[in-house]
């Protein structure tokens, strides 16, 4: 595992991105996260919340699972001191299992954010958020409509 000693806020954001979305790389969460990190990301579909380091690995596991050949361009990020926000693009092929909808076959591309407040190397806050009703339409779901 690379060590992350030195990296600014920026490099950390970025190799978290690359590790956990390209690699698949789960393990690298409890070298960048905080034990106490405080997370603002909402599984779809579940009203379990996401709160801690387990349960962020669980996340990417599952995506790195349904899509094995996840990519993701940073489109823009904006650095304000701790804080690194991302407009992130997903881009992937659905060949497994995604939150009880069998794989599809479909590549997908969506946009999302993340943003990541770090404090003395680690990351101690995490929010992220994807597109979530157009990568659902892409893996061809159709979404319940209420009048």
């Amino acid at each position: 595992m690379t060590s992350t000693e030195g990296f600014s806020t920026k490099e950390l954001v970025r190799y978290e991105i690359t590790e956990l979305f390209e690699r698949g790389n789960v393990d690298v969460v409890d070298d960048l996260y905080a034990e106490d990190v405080v997370v603002g990301i909402r599984r779809t579909g579940s009203d379990e919340p996401v709160a801690s380091r387990r349960d962020i690995k669980d996340i990417y596991e599952e995506w790195s699972t349904a899509f094995p050949d996840l990519n993701v361009d940073i489109n823009s990020e904006v650095v304000d001191d701790d804080t690194v926000t991302a407009h992130v693009t997903l881009y992937g092929t659905h060949d497994g299992e995604f939150r009880g909808i069998e794989p599809t076959g479909n590549r997908i591309s969506v946009d999302g954010f993340h943003q990541r407040r770090v404090r003395d190397g680690k990351i101690v806050e995490a929010v992220s958020m994807v597109e979530m009703g157009e990568f659902l339409r892409q893996l061809g779901v159709d979404l319940p409509l209420e009048a």
